[in-house]
């Protein structure tokens, strides 16, 4: 939209515009014309835009000048042209846009030469924060190349939204865009996106840095055009420093370029090691700055005169001075000139202040926006870690199940072998002991007196033979072989104590969008066994009254007490005696509601009694309530296809692939909140149905999900 020599208008160029009085020709584009004209009603010079059409301009090319100019005024930032005013309905429409006095990087490489690595980091910070305004607005460019990007000392100002477009606009032909800097796919007609910007600046990065695009070189547009859709890159003399920025940025899968968010992060964090000005002065070469400063001042002398006399011809032909000035008429435009200069330097520090105002508010933003997204990033690795201990802590769960249950068979098995240890004793002692007895028996029997031997010996010997005879038919040792090995048995079957569970689940109920339901459940399971036998032909009194450990654990258990043990899902607690633990403790499962003697426990809506029948006539019972805590998986089985009837007193790993036969689903708890919240309160995932519980007499709802 710049440059120093303004053409003279045409015998086709309007005059007048809407308040813009046409100064001069700027240049054409592809699709329009492009004159410097002043406004008259505040005398501020501007860069007209036209649509080039000969004779009456279609529906189509004002419906895509309209858009341009709807997409033009949504952007007001320091990094692009602001527009001033627009009619797209005019008989020729047309859009005035901020004047910038300065040349494009096409020129400034081809005056000036290619630019050091840290001046290409400077305006690739500029250009990736425009692109970053336009993107957040839904515009994609689709046009990024050096001639399109104005460099004052201020810093890059993207500019012609002529084929930019929102997304709902997929396709435009590739006539408008520059080949040698265009995307693979807007090469190939594919849609474009934020992506083919991304591509288009790493290449005019690579032209500031080198001197040319970024292929080998072509001797025509064809041949260009398909080393752009295959990607064939020549990147030779792209200097190291700036390899790791601008590489990535030229990659054939849009998918795999960076996006302009992270371009500008890079970029700043280079510059961010530089604690020096952000002005154009620091980072470019004296060439670059002197050609930027000649624009500068040929802007500077246009605002200065209330109009411009452009040559009559392009070969720049200078008009007749007229004659000089008296010395009054001198003094007077003396004193007018340095009003003027006065004003103008008044109206650009103005511009300069509202400039860096908007420079500020625009780093704020960008603040804003990287708070929000590394707190988006930490919440999201907080959650994973969360998701990640839980299933450490369920595999450790599983883990100390399996162990538990490893020792428990390794107790039982030892107990077993003592067993039948002590019924071999036994027996061979009870053997022992009766064949003694018939032997003394036999030993002590009364000796007759003298004085009456001869008058029975007649009847001693018959009597004797009956009495051994009787002896071999009782068979006494047997018996008491017999006796030792039914007491064994007695043992065997009965350990002295026995315990069992009786418990109910809760109800549930479940939404995803709309309301789901699921059922109840009732279970529990109850066993024992109750302690008879001995030793011997009695049972021994001092056994009966020694309290066994399992005794001894449930008789310490008191209310209020939290267990380590949970219903396996196999009709038995997960440990033979209770173990307490904090009640903050990850592992606390149960809280004890009360310990009874006798008597029942209330049972549903996860809780339920845990009963223990120890040596002798005494018992425990246990009034237990299930501990719910987020992450928690229990059982539940199916109904209808979806989860109905759980028990709540389980406890599984959330992870684990299989589920005992009772069951069907493995349900992962999601929150524990107040039943009057109601299952719509719960939280939830796209997609997903959600379940409930009311636990606690009804009090409590839990929240579950299908783990």
């Amino acid at each position: 939209m710049t440059g120093m020599g303004v053409k003279p208008l045409g015998g086709d160029d309007p005059r007048r515009l809407g308040v813009y009085r046409m100064l001069g020709r700027l240049g054409s584009g592809g699709m329009g014309r492009i004159y410097l004209a002043r406004s008259t009603a505040d005398g501020a010079l501007a860069a007209v835009k036209t649509l080039l059409a000969e004779g009456v301009v279609s529906d189509t090319d004002r419906r895509r000048f309209a858009r341009e100019v709807t997409l033009a005024r949504r952007i007001d930032s320091a990094y692009t042209a602001r527009v001033r005013d627009a009619d797209p309905d005019a008989e020729l429409p047309w859009m005035a846009i901020e004047y910038i006095p300065a040349p494009a990087l096409s020129e400034l490489v081809r005056s000036a030469g290619r630019l050091p690595g840290s001046a290409v980091r400077w305006i690739a910070a500029g250009t990736a924060q425009a692109l970053v305004i336009l993107h957040d607005e839904g515009i994609v460019h689709r046009d990024v190349k050096p001639q399109n990007i104005l460099l004052p000392l201020a810093g890059p100002r993207l500019i012609d939204f002529g084929i930019s477009h929102a997304n709902d606009i997929t396709r435009t032909t590739l006539t408008l865009g520059t080949v040698a800097f265009t995307s693979p796919e807007q090469a190939r007609a594919e849609q474009s996106t934020t992506a083919s910007d991304v591509y288009s600046l790493g290449a005019t990065l690579f032209y500031l840095a080198v001197g040319r695009p970024p292929y080998p070189e072509a001797d025509d547009t064809i041949r260009l055009l398909t080393l752009v859709q295959r990607g064939a890159l020549d990147l030779t003399g792209l200097p190291r420093e700036l390899a790791a920025l601008i590489r990535p940025c030229l990659a054939a899968d849009p998918d795999q370029r960076p996006e302009p968010a992270d371009v500008l992060r890079q970029f700043l964090e280079e510059l961010d090691r530089m604690p020096t000005s952000r002005r154009g002065e620091r980072w470019l070469p004296p060439r670059w700055t002197a050609l930027i400063e000649k624009y500068e001042a040929h802007g500077r002398a246009l605002r200065e005169t209330t109009g411009v006399q452009p040559p009559a011809a392009d070969e720049g032909t200078q008009q007749v001075p007229p004659p000089g000035p008296t010395r009054v008429y001198t003094e007077q435009r003396a004193a007018r000139r340095k009003q003027e200069e006065r004003a103008a330097r008044q109206k650009q520090e103005q511009e300069q202040r509202e400039r860096e105002a908007r420079l500020e508010r625009e780093r704020l933003e960008r603040e804003r926006k990287e708070r929000e997204r590394k707190e988006a990033e930490e919440r999201k690795a907080a959650e994973e870690r969360q998701r990640a201990q839980a299933r450490a802590r369920a595999t450790a769960q599983a883990a100390e199940k399996q162990r538990r249950e490893r020792a428990e068979r390794e107790r039982q098995k030892r107990a077993q072998e003592a067993l039948r240890e002590k019924r071999a004793r036994t027996s061979a002692t009870a053997a022992t002991s009766s064949k003694g007895a018939a032997s003394a028996s036999a030993k002590t029997s009364p000796t007759p007196q003298a004085a009456n031997s001869s008058a029975g010996s007649g009847c001693f010997w018959p009597v004797l033979l009956c009495i051994a005879f009787v002896v071999f038919l009782w068979k006494p040792w047997e018996a008491a072989d017999t006796s030792g090995s039914s007491s064994g048995t007695s043992s065997s079957s009965s350990s002295g104590s026995s315990s069992g569970t009786y418990s109910s689940g809760g109800t549930s109920s479940g939404t995803s969008g709309s309301s789901s339901s699921g059922g109840g459940s009732s279970s529990g399971t109850s066993s024992g066994t109750s302690t008879s036998g001995g030793t011997g032909s009695r049972p021994t009194a001092a056994a009966s009254r020694t309290p066994s450990p399992v005794d001894a654990a449930f008789a310490a258990v008191r209310s209020g007490d939290c267990l380590d043990a949970y219903q396996d899902g196999y009709g038995n607690w997960s440990r033979t005696a209770p173990v307490r633990v904090g009640c903050g403790a990850a592992s606390a499962y149960l809280r004890v509601l009360r310990v009874a003697g006798a008597g029942s426990c209330p049972s549903g809506g996860g809780r339920g009694g845990w009963w223990h029948s120890g040596t002798g006539s005494s018992s425990t019972n246990l009034c237990v309530e299930r501990q719910f805590r987020t992450g928690q998986c229990f059982l539940a089985k199916a109904r209808g296809g979806r989860p109905g009837p759980a028990n709540l007193l389980t406890a599984w790993n959330c992870s684990a692939d299989r589920v005992p036969r009772e069951f069907d689903y493995i349900m992962q708890v999601t929150a524990v909140m107040r039943a009057s919240a109601g299952t719509g309160a719960c939280p939830g995932e796209p997609g997903r149905y959600r379940y409930s519980w009311n636990v606690y007499d009804g009090t409590t709802m839990i929240c579950a999900k299908v783990a």
